[in-house]
């Protein structure tokens, strides 16, 4: 069974985390690059349409994020460039995606292709994505 279980809903759920991320991004989802403050729109839209029965989907943490990324994955965004997320998650998508870190006026983008973050103008619209995901991250226990 895969770690990144295809709800069939739109969403996927990761086993290991127990966090439920949007198969699409917002690109995917919206066809257009977007800032921060739009990203979170999207999640309140998202939320209020109750995308995959569930109400509460938002931006990622950075450690959020983080736990999609494993360099052994291979998926293809939008350019068909190598990223490093799940093959259940949907080919296409941005090769970077915010994360609610914000500091000032800058916000924190995480990379798909490094697995690197890094600061952004919070209102810079692209080629800027968000993943939206909903949850609390379970750790690993360690017997």
């Amino acid at each position: 069974m895969s770690r990144f279980n295809d709800n069939q809903d739109g969403t996927i759920t990761d086993t290991e985390t127990s966090l439920t991320w949007q198969k699409k991004d917002s690109r995917q989802l919206t066809g257009r690059w977007m800032h921060l403050e739009k990203s979170q729109k999207l999640a309140k839209e998202q939320s209020d349409a109750q995308t995959g029965g569930f109400n509460d989907w938002r931006v990622p943490t950075l450690e959020d994020i983080k736990t999609i990324y494993d360099k052994s994955f291979s998926n293809r965004d939008f350019g068909n460039s190598e990223i490093h997320i799940h093959e259940n998650f949907e080919k296409g998508g941005a090769d970077c995606c915010w994360t609610d870190t914000i500091n000032g006026e800058r916000a924190m983008m995480f990379s798909l292709v490094k697995g690197r973050s890094s600061w952004i103008n919070k209102l810079g619209d692209g080629p800027f994505a968000v993943r939206l995901v909903r949850g609390v991250r379970q750790e690993k226990s360690n017997p």
